[in-house]
């Protein structure tokens, strides 16, 4: 499930849960960077 989404010059950037407490940003569909720590996945998804 997609939690936040933007389009950015990197393409499309999405925040993504992953089930099991994980979440994951995408970058254009390929997996980027995995966490348990939601608000690392959101400063990361805040950087691009």
């Amino acid at each position: 499930m997609t939690l936040k989404s933007k389009h950015t010059a990197n393409g499309l950037i999405e925040v993504r849960e992953s089930g099991g407490g994980w979440y994951a940003l995408y970058v254009n569909g390929s997996l980027k960077v995995q966490s348990a720590d939601l608000n690392y996945i959101m400063r990361e998804f805040d950087k691009l």
